[in-house]
């Protein structure tokens, strides 16, 4: 029976994900909601804190339960993309992943935040949560199981194009002062997307494989 010009499946993508590298991945889909409820638990134990001028790691600023959430935030946040990282390396099959070890930087960074306090710079670890703007084109490009899938290429485009969008604002000074804790969190859960829908893609698409059915873009 011939393919489909249209399928997706590699050779490849008929191994079964092992169960230790689901777990792995399912890590993914843990940083998109994390971080914004235990900063707005925190937000909302801070008195005058808002979330809307306000930058999430100002949390570290003030005592007790303020300061303990965003700690959970980030760290939380920070493990899941460390683990996913993992993951994606591990579904990658090569010896070095460009992709999944900016993911791990970008993890780093992310737990950092809830270690040290803001100000510090080891507050993000010397801004090596940049490797964010290269992750998920990285990611994609060493991926040939969602190399030509439309919505992998769509989140990606998204994800990259916004990590750059956020990074003039912040450098330009055009981040409005006013709504920076807003952009912040916007553009962050953006970010954190990226690693929930191509875990769902890769599950989505090993069932399809082991089924016996076609995954389309």
């Amino acid at each position: 029976m011939k393919s489909s010009p249209h399928q997706l499946v590699q050779p490849d993508s008929t191994l079964p994900l092992s169960k230790v590298n689901r777990i792995l991945l399912l890590a993914g889909l843990v940083p998109v909601w994390w971080f914004l409820v235990w900063t707005g638990i925190g937000g909302a134990l801070a008195p005058g804190y808002s979330a809307l001028s306000q930058q999430g790691s100002e949390l570290t600023l003030l005592p007790g339960a303020p300061h303990l959430c965003l700690d959970i935030a980030a760290i939380g946040a920070g493990t899941a993309f460390l683990v996913f990282a993992a993951g994606l390396w591990m579904e990658s099959g090569r010896k070095f992943a460009l992709g999944s070890s900016a993911w791990m930087l970008f993890g780093l960074a992310m737990m950092s935040n809830g270690i040290w306090k803001m100000g510090s710079p080891k507050h993000g670890l010397y801004a090596i949560g940049l490797a964010c703007i290269i992750a998920p084109a990285m990611s994609l490009l060493e991926m040939r199981r969602l190399r030509d899938n439309r919505v992998a290429f769509l989140m990606t485009a998204i994800a990259s194009g916004a990590a750059i969008l956020y990074l003039w604002l912040s450098l330009t000074g055009n981040d409005p002062a006013g709504l920076r804790g807003l952009t912040q969190r916007i553009f962050s859960s953006i970010n954190s997307l990226w690693p929930a829908v191509i875990v769902l893609l890769l599950l989505r698409r090993k069932e399809v494989v082991q089924s016996g059915g076609i995954a389309l873009p």
